[in-house]
C-alpha cells in the first residue's frame, strides 16, 4: 500500500497548508480533487462553501476539481451510489467543515469506508480537515452536540478507516484551540475536561492535530510527518509530539497507538480547571474564578483527586479574597498619578529636593517611577 492519509486540524485553505495539499496531489500523482460536501450539507450556505472550496484549489493548486454531492440522508439509492463510484473515481479525496455527526447521518448505509481506503491502498490521498477529519478513526466526538446543545459526553461511531489502513486510533482536530479565551476549548471545543472522561472508555489511542496543521500518514514511505504552524500529538501507551518537518515512524506510531496510556481505573485529574482559576486571578476576574470553582466543583463529584484539588482552590479563593480581586494598580494610579503631577511641578521651577523626595517616597512604598525623554512612567513592584 503506498498511499496516504492526511489529516488537517484546520486552516485547510489557508495559505500554510497549501504546500500540503501540493505534496499528496503529487504524491498521488493527479491534478483532479475530488471534494466531498456531506459535512456541511445541511448548512444554508453550502453552495457557498462549496464554490470557496473549488477557488481554493482552481487557484491555489490549479487543480481540477469535481464535487461529490450528497447532502441529505433521504438521498435516493442512485444519488448515493454515484457519490461512492465518484469517490472511488478519485486519486485526490478532499472534505473539511461541518458537522461530523450530520456527515456520519449520511453516510451510515453507504460504502464511504471502503470507498475511501480503496483510493489509499491504490496510492490515492484522502485529505480530511476539521469536522471531516473526526470521522475518520474508530471514534468521533458530536462537536456541536456537546459545545453548542450541551449533551453529555458521548463518543459516535467513526468509519474506523484509519484501524482498516493499520493505525487504529481517534482523530481529534483543533486539539490546541483556544477561542474560549477564559475557558477551555482544547481538544475540538470540547475542553480538556470532558474530553478527559470521554478518553478514558477508548481502547485505541489519539491523534491530536493542532490548527493550521497537518499529519500526513504515509503508507508507502512508512511514516507519520507533520508539517504547518504547530504540533501532531500521538498519545497511547505514552505521548508523543512532532513539529513541522518531523516525523515518527509508522510502525512505532501504531505500536503506540494500539495500546491505551490512559488506565481506565486511574481517576483524572482536573488540570484545565487548575489553569482556569490561575488565569481568572491573574485577570482580576471573580466571575471567571466562580466559573472555574463551579467546574472543580463538577469534577470533585468524580474522585478524590477533585476534591483534594477543590479544597486547594477553595484555600487560594480566601487567599485573593483577602486583597481583592481587584488589580491594585486600579487602586493606587490616580493618588499616583497626583503626586507625579505634583513632582513635575516642582521640578519645572527647580524644586529637585521635594521632586527627589516623591520620588523616594513613592518607591518606599513599592512604586518604581521610570524618567525618559517623553513621559514619566510608574510600575508597582510585585511581592
Amino acid at each position: 500500500m503506498s498511499g496516504r492519509v492526511i489529516v488537517m486540524g484546520s486552516g485547510e485553505l489557508a495559505p500554510g497548508l497549501v504546500a500540503t495539499h501540493r505534496a499528496g496531489l503529487e504524491a498521488a500523482e493527479t491534478d483532479r480533487v475530488v471534494v466531498l460536501d456531506t459535512p456541511y450539507g445541511f448548512q444554508e450556505n453550502a453552495d457557498q462553501l462549496t464554490e470557496r472550496i473549488v477557488t481554493f484549489f482552481e487557484t491555489s493548486l490549479r487543480a481540477t476539481v469535481e464535487v461529490a454531492s450528497l447532502r441529505d440522508e433521504q438521498a435516493d439509492v442512485v444519488e448515493r451510489e454515484r457519490f461512492v463510484a465518484a469517490i472511488r473515481s478519485g486519486r485526490y479525496v478532499f472534505s473539511g467543515p461541518g458537522s461530523p455527526s450530520y456527515a456520519l447521518r449520511v453516510w451510515q448505509d453507504i460504502a464511504v469506508g471502503p470507498a475511501l481506503q480503496a483510493v489509499v491502498e491504490a496510492g490515492g490521498t484522502v485529505t480530511f480537515a476539521s469536522a471531516a477529519s473526526l470521522t475518520l478513526g474508530r471514534t468521533t466526538i458530536p462537536v456541536y452536540e456537546m459545545y453548542k446543545v450541551g449533551e453529555a459526553p458521548h463518543w459516535l461511531d467513526g468509519l474506523d478507516i484509519m484501524s482498516s489502513l493499520g493505525l487504529p486510533c481517534t482523530v481529534v482536530p483543533h486539539w490546541n484551540n483556544t477561542e474560549g479565551g477564559n475557558h477551555d476549548t482544547s481538544h475540538c471545543y470540547i475542553g480538556g475536561r470532558r474530553f478527559g472522561q470521554l478518553e478514558r472508555s477508548l481502547d485505541v489511542g489519539v491523534v491530536g492535530v493542532d490548527e493550521h496543521t497537518a499529519a500526513t500518514i504515509d503508507f508507502g514511505r512508512c511514516l507519520i510527518a507533520a508539517s504547518g504552524n504547530s504540533r501532531v500529538t500521538l498519545r497511547g501507551s505514552e505521548e508523543v509530539s512532532i513539529g513541522d518537518g518531523e516525523s515518527i515512524p509508522l510502525d512505532t506510531a501504531s505500536q503506540l497507538l494500539g495500546t491505551r496510556m490512559v488506565d481506565p481505573s486511574k481517576e483524572p485529574g482536573p488540570a484545565p480547571q487548575r489553569v482556569a482559576f490561575d488565569d481568572a486571578v491573574a485577570g482580576y476576574d471573580p466571575d471567571a474564578v466562580l466559573a472555574a470553582l463551579l467546574d472543580a466543583e463538577e469534577i470533585a463529584a468524580e474522585s478524590e483527586e477533585g476534591r483534594r484539588q477543590l479544597r486547594a482552590l477553595l484555600v487560594r479563593t480566601v487567599a485573593a479574597a483577602r486583597t481583592g480581586l481587584i488589580d491594585p494598580r486600579k487602586q493606587i494610579e490616580g493618588f499616583v498619578d497626583l503626586l507625579l503631577e505634583l513632582r513635575s511641578s516642582a521640578r519645572d521651577r527647580g524644586d529637585y529636593g521635594a521632586a527627589d523626595q516623591i520620588r523616594d517616597g513613592l518607591h518606599a512604598l513599592g512604586i518604581e517611577v521610570r524618567d525618559t525623554a517623553d513621559a514619566t512612567d510608574w510600575e508597582l513592584r510585585t511581592g
